[in-house]
Protein backbone atom coordinates (compact mmCIF):
# COMPACT_ATOMS: atom_id res chain seq x y z
CA UNK A 1 0.00 0.00 0.00
CA UNK A 2 1.46 3.61 -0.71
CA UNK A 3 -0.21 5.06 1.76
CA UNK A 4 -0.56 9.09 2.31
CA UNK A 5 -0.16 8.75 6.43
CA UNK A 6 2.72 9.65 8.10
CA UNK A 7 4.42 6.98 9.04
CA UNK A 8 6.29 5.83 12.03
CA UNK A 9 9.08 3.09 10.99
CA UNK A 10 10.37 -0.05 12.84
CA UNK A 11 11.99 -3.02 12.00
CA UNK A 12 10.51 -6.40 12.78
CA UNK A 13 12.35 -10.08 11.50
CA UNK A 14 9.60 -12.62 11.39
CA UNK A 15 11.39 -15.90 12.07
CA UNK A 16 13.80 -14.62 9.04
CA UNK A 17 11.67 -12.40 7.31
CA UNK A 18 12.96 -9.09 7.61
CA UNK A 19 10.33 -7.05 7.87
CA UNK A 20 10.02 -3.11 7.74
CA UNK A 21 6.63 -2.25 9.42
CA UNK A 22 4.58 1.03 9.50
CA UNK A 23 2.96 2.68 12.37
CA UNK A 24 4.53 1.56 15.10
CA UNK A 25 5.36 -1.57 14.45
CA UNK A 26 2.78 -2.54 12.41
CA UNK A 27 1.76 -2.63 9.03
CA UNK A 28 -1.30 -0.30 8.24
CA UNK A 29 -4.34 -2.43 8.39
CA UNK A 30 -6.09 -0.42 6.05
CA UNK A 31 -4.18 -1.77 2.70
CA UNK A 32 -2.84 -4.35 1.45
CA UNK A 33 -1.30 -6.34 3.58
CA UNK A 34 2.50 -5.58 5.37
CA UNK A 35 3.81 -7.71 2.22
CA UNK A 36 2.38 -6.04 -0.20
CA UNK A 37 3.84 -2.46 1.16
CA UNK A 38 7.19 -3.82 2.19
CA UNK A 39 8.99 -5.94 -0.37
CA UNK A 40 10.89 -7.53 1.87
CA UNK A 41 8.30 -10.01 2.70
CA UNK A 42 9.68 -12.01 -0.43
CA UNK A 43 7.46 -15.17 1.34
CA UNK A 44 4.04 -13.33 0.73
CA UNK A 45 4.94 -10.72 -1.30
CA UNK A 46 1.67 -11.73 -4.02
CA UNK A 47 -0.87 -11.13 -1.15
CA UNK A 48 -3.65 -8.82 -1.94
CA UNK A 49 -5.84 -7.39 0.34
CA UNK A 50 -9.11 -9.40 0.42
CA UNK A 51 -10.99 -8.40 3.49
CA UNK A 52 -13.74 -6.52 1.84
CA UNK A 53 -16.33 -4.80 4.91
CA UNK A 54 -17.13 -0.91 3.49
CA UNK A 55 -17.60 1.46 0.80
CA UNK A 56 -14.23 3.61 0.14
CA UNK A 57 -16.01 6.54 -0.41
CA UNK A 58 -15.33 9.43 1.95
CA UNK A 59 -18.24 11.23 1.96
CA UNK A 60 -20.72 8.91 3.98
CA UNK A 61 -22.01 9.61 6.96
CA UNK A 62 -20.64 9.27 10.75
CA UNK A 63 -23.92 7.76 11.50
CA UNK A 64 -24.01 4.25 10.01
CA UNK A 65 -26.65 4.00 6.65
CA UNK A 66 -28.13 1.08 5.12
CA UNK A 67 -25.49 -0.61 2.67
CA UNK A 68 -22.14 1.07 4.83
CA UNK A 69 -21.50 -2.53 5.19
CA UNK A 70 -22.13 -5.33 2.44
CA UNK A 71 -25.52 -6.80 3.14
CA UNK A 72 -24.20 -9.56 2.38
CA UNK A 73 -22.07 -9.58 5.48
CA UNK A 74 -24.61 -8.35 7.79
CA UNK A 75 -26.68 -10.94 9.60
CA UNK A 76 -30.44 -10.64 10.20
CA UNK A 77 -30.04 -10.34 13.27
CA UNK A 78 -27.06 -8.80 15.29
CA UNK A 79 -28.10 -11.03 18.68
CA UNK A 80 -28.34 -14.09 16.51
CA UNK A 81 -24.75 -15.10 15.28
CA UNK A 82 -24.15 -18.72 13.74
CA UNK A 83 -21.59 -20.78 15.75
CA UNK A 84 -19.73 -22.70 13.55
CA UNK A 85 -17.90 -25.78 14.11
CA UNK A 86 -14.40 -24.99 15.22
CA UNK A 87 -11.03 -26.92 14.43
CA UNK A 88 -7.79 -26.22 16.05
CA UNK A 89 -4.33 -24.93 14.66
CA UNK A 90 -1.00 -25.21 16.02
CA UNK A 91 1.86 -23.94 15.28
CA UNK A 92 4.58 -26.58 14.42
CA UNK A 93 6.64 -25.55 17.69
CA UNK A 94 3.73 -26.79 19.55
CA UNK A 95 3.44 -23.69 21.54
CA UNK A 96 0.80 -21.21 20.43
CA UNK A 97 -2.37 -22.70 18.84
CA UNK A 98 -6.26 -21.23 18.41
CA UNK A 99 -9.55 -22.10 17.48
CA UNK A 100 -11.09 -21.38 13.98
CA UNK A 101 -14.06 -22.12 11.90
CA UNK A 102 -14.07 -25.59 10.67
CA UNK A 103 -14.97 -24.13 6.81
CA UNK A 104 -11.88 -21.76 7.22
CA UNK A 105 -8.26 -22.61 6.08
CA UNK A 106 -4.61 -21.98 7.54
CA UNK A 107 -1.83 -22.11 5.26
CA UNK A 108 2.00 -21.58 6.35
CA UNK A 109 4.44 -20.24 5.14
CA UNK A 110 7.89 -21.11 6.19
CA UNK A 111 11.37 -18.86 6.46
CA UNK A 112 14.55 -20.06 4.40
CA UNK A 113 15.91 -23.13 5.50
CA UNK A 114 17.78 -22.78 8.48
CA UNK A 115 15.70 -20.00 10.24
CA UNK A 116 13.19 -20.45 12.80
CA UNK A 117 9.67 -19.90 13.07
CA UNK A 118 6.23 -19.57 10.90
CA UNK A 119 3.45 -17.53 9.73
CA UNK A 120 -0.17 -18.70 8.99
CA UNK A 121 -2.18 -17.03 6.92
CA UNK A 122 -6.01 -17.72 7.54
CA UNK A 123 -9.03 -17.64 4.81
CA UNK A 124 -12.36 -18.00 4.88
CA UNK A 125 -14.49 -20.61 2.32
CA UNK A 126 -14.17 -18.42 -0.15
CA UNK A 127 -10.39 -18.07 -0.11
CA UNK A 128 -10.27 -14.42 1.19
CA UNK A 129 -7.26 -13.91 2.79
CA UNK A 130 -8.84 -12.17 6.56
CA UNK A 131 -5.96 -12.41 8.99
CA UNK A 132 -2.08 -13.38 9.43
CA UNK A 133 -0.23 -14.72 12.78
CA UNK A 134 3.54 -15.02 12.62
CA UNK A 135 5.09 -16.91 15.53
CA UNK A 136 8.48 -16.93 16.71
CA UNK A 137 9.03 -13.11 16.08
CA UNK A 138 11.43 -11.35 17.03
CA UNK A 139 10.94 -6.82 17.47
CA UNK A 140 10.30 -3.79 18.48
CA UNK A 141 7.97 -1.19 18.40
CA UNK A 142 8.66 2.99 17.46
CA UNK A 143 5.89 4.53 17.09
CA UNK A 144 4.81 8.72 17.41
CA UNK A 145 1.80 10.02 19.00
CA UNK A 146 -1.76 9.86 17.62
CA UNK A 147 -5.44 10.29 17.93
CA UNK A 148 -7.14 6.95 18.79
CA UNK A 149 -10.54 5.42 19.65
CA UNK A 150 -11.08 2.66 20.90
CA UNK A 151 -13.48 0.37 19.50
CA UNK A 152 -13.41 -2.80 21.08
CA UNK A 153 -11.39 -4.90 23.52
CA UNK A 154 -11.30 -7.78 25.45
CA UNK A 155 -8.10 -9.59 27.70
CA UNK A 156 -6.55 -12.41 26.15
CA UNK A 157 -5.63 -14.88 29.34
CA UNK A 158 -4.15 -17.72 27.34
CA UNK A 159 -1.33 -15.63 26.00
CA UNK A 160 0.02 -13.78 29.12
CA UNK A 161 3.61 -13.08 28.73
CA UNK A 162 6.51 -14.13 30.45
CA UNK A 163 6.87 -10.80 32.13
CA UNK A 164 2.89 -11.38 33.72
CA UNK A 165 1.55 -8.93 31.33
CA UNK A 166 -2.02 -10.20 29.64
CA UNK A 167 -1.93 -9.04 26.18
CA UNK A 168 -5.89 -8.05 24.51
CA UNK A 169 -7.67 -8.14 22.17
CA UNK A 170 -8.42 -4.28 20.10
CA UNK A 171 -10.06 -2.69 17.21
CA UNK A 172 -9.14 0.45 16.91
CA UNK A 173 -8.93 3.67 14.95
CA UNK A 174 -6.44 5.97 15.09
CA UNK A 175 -5.95 9.35 13.17
CA UNK A 176 -2.54 10.73 12.10
CA UNK A 177 -3.61 13.82 11.15
CA UNK A 178 -3.67 13.61 7.66
CA UNK A 179 -6.13 10.22 7.53
CA UNK A 180 -7.48 7.40 9.73
CA UNK A 181 -6.53 4.15 10.08
CA UNK A 182 -7.83 0.90 11.41
CA UNK A 183 -6.16 -1.55 13.66
CA UNK A 184 -7.03 -5.19 14.96
CA UNK A 185 -5.34 -7.58 16.62
CA UNK A 186 -3.50 -8.71 19.65
CA UNK A 187 -1.18 -5.77 21.35
CA UNK A 188 0.06 -4.76 24.64
CA UNK A 189 -2.47 -3.18 26.77
CA UNK A 190 -0.78 0.32 25.81
CA UNK A 191 -1.96 0.25 22.41
CA UNK A 192 -5.10 1.21 23.94
CA UNK A 193 -5.15 3.76 25.51
CA UNK A 194 -7.63 6.72 24.04
CA UNK A 195 -7.29 9.85 23.80
CA UNK A 196 -4.89 12.57 22.24
CA UNK A 197 -0.97 12.59 22.04
CA UNK A 198 -0.78 8.31 22.53
CA UNK A 199 1.64 5.93 21.07
CA UNK A 200 0.77 4.34 17.79
CA UNK A 201 -0.68 0.61 17.45
CA UNK A 202 1.97 -2.23 17.91
CA UNK A 203 0.31 -5.55 17.10
CA UNK A 204 3.28 -7.45 18.45
CA UNK A 205 3.51 -9.41 21.73
CA UNK A 206 6.53 -10.89 23.97
CA UNK A 207 6.31 -14.82 24.33
CA UNK A 208 8.52 -17.47 25.49
CA UNK A 209 9.82 -18.25 21.89
CA UNK A 210 10.08 -14.89 20.83
CA UNK A 211 6.76 -13.37 19.96
CA UNK A 212 3.44 -13.21 18.27
CA UNK A 213 2.39 -11.22 15.51
CA UNK A 214 -1.07 -10.35 14.17
CA UNK A 215 -2.80 -8.50 11.56
CA UNK A 216 -6.32 -8.09 10.34
CA UNK A 217 -6.34 -7.51 7.01
CA UNK A 218 -8.46 -4.30 5.47
CA UNK A 219 -8.85 -2.66 2.27
CA UNK A 220 -7.89 1.17 2.06
CA UNK A 221 -9.75 2.63 3.71
CA UNK A 222 -11.00 -0.15 6.07
CA UNK A 223 -14.35 2.14 6.48
CA UNK A 224 -15.85 5.38 5.55
CA UNK A 225 -16.15 6.20 9.23
CA UNK A 226 -16.83 4.97 12.59
CA UNK A 227 -20.37 4.04 12.47
CA UNK A 228 -19.37 1.36 9.29
CA UNK A 229 -16.72 0.32 11.73
CA UNK A 230 -19.70 -0.30 14.04
CA UNK A 231 -21.98 -1.52 11.35
CA UNK A 232 -19.41 -4.34 10.94
CA UNK A 233 -18.96 -5.18 14.41
CA UNK A 234 -22.54 -6.60 14.72
CA UNK A 235 -21.62 -9.11 12.18
CA UNK A 236 -20.41 -12.81 11.98
CA UNK A 237 -17.60 -12.07 10.45
CA UNK A 238 -16.52 -9.74 12.78
CA UNK A 239 -17.44 -12.19 15.86
CA UNK A 240 -15.55 -15.34 13.87
CA UNK A 241 -12.50 -13.18 14.02
CA UNK A 242 -12.35 -11.48 17.18
CA UNK A 243 -13.13 -15.04 18.93
CA UNK A 244 -10.35 -16.20 16.52
CA UNK A 245 -7.94 -13.92 18.31
CA UNK A 246 -9.42 -14.72 21.89
CA UNK A 247 -8.51 -18.32 21.67
CA UNK A 248 -5.10 -18.09 21.09
CA UNK A 249 -3.01 -19.91 23.70
CA UNK A 250 0.61 -20.27 24.83
CA UNK A 251 1.12 -23.72 26.24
Amino acid sequence: MKSKRTAFAATVTMAGFAVSLALAGCAPQTGSPAAASNPAVSSTADRTATLTIASTSTAAPEAPATGAVPASKVPASPQKHVTPGLKTFTFPDGHISFAYPEKWTVRTVLPPAGLPGVEAIVADDAGNELLTLANGVTAGCAGGPVSRQVLDQASVPGMKAPNGTEPSFGFVAENYGNGEAYFMGLTDPRSLKEGEGVSSWCNLIPTANGGLFTRVHFNDPGFPNHGAAKAWMATDQYAQIKALLLSLKYA
